[in-house]
């Protein structure tokens, strides 16, 4: 009986897969080529982006990085790891940084950079689900507690932004 039990409450996991959208803006004054030059710097984020545990290039993609694969460990409050990879698929110079998730995450991540008010603005969405069976169980608070850490772990690369640009960067919203 307990078996039977576990393949429900598996298939059920199954089907509340769950997905989240997130979106943070930033604002700072520091010019284009400084913030691409940072963010399209993937392997150097842990060394100013606290959270983000490890960036590991698997295999390099083409010319202008389409093809690229980046194992990636981000680490909030919450007591695990998540481990994914990410395929950039789309790269515009200065303007896009586009990515598929694989693993513990899985979906499309994206980096758009605007000139905007004599600055740039940072744009992140995320539009993922969670790839792990245990991650999608049915659990009421879980989506309080990925937001809670994808804020957090945002919170620390705005931070960290900061640091290294030597300006502010700022939550910003159109």
């Amino acid at each position: 009986m307990s078996e039977n039990i576990s393949k429900v409450a598996l298939k059920g996991a199954e089907e509340a897969t769950n997905s989240y959208r997130f979106q943070t803006v930033w604002w700072t004054p520091a010019a284009i080529d400084r913030i691409w030059e940072t963010l399209a710097n993937y392997a150097a984020w842990p060394t100013w982006w606290r959270g983000i545990q490890s960036v590991e290039v698997l295999r390099r993609g083409d010319e202008s990085g389409v093809g690229t694969v980046l194992r990636q460990g981000w680490h909030s409050w919450v007591p695990y790891t998540l481990v994914f990879d990410l395929e950039m698929i789309r790269l515009e110079s200065r303007r896009l940084l586009e990515g598929r998730a694989s693993g513990d995450l899985e979906g499309i991540c994206k980096w758009t950079f605007t000139p905007i008010n004599g600055g740039t603005e940072i744009r992140f969405e995320v539009n993922v689900r969670t790839g792990r069976w245990w991650m999608n169980l049915p659990i009421p608070f879980a989506p309080r507690i990925v937001r809670a850490n994808f804020e957090t772990i945002m919170r620390w690369g705005r931070e960290g932004l900061e640091r290294k640009l030597g300006a502010p960067v700022e939550l910003h919203s159109r």
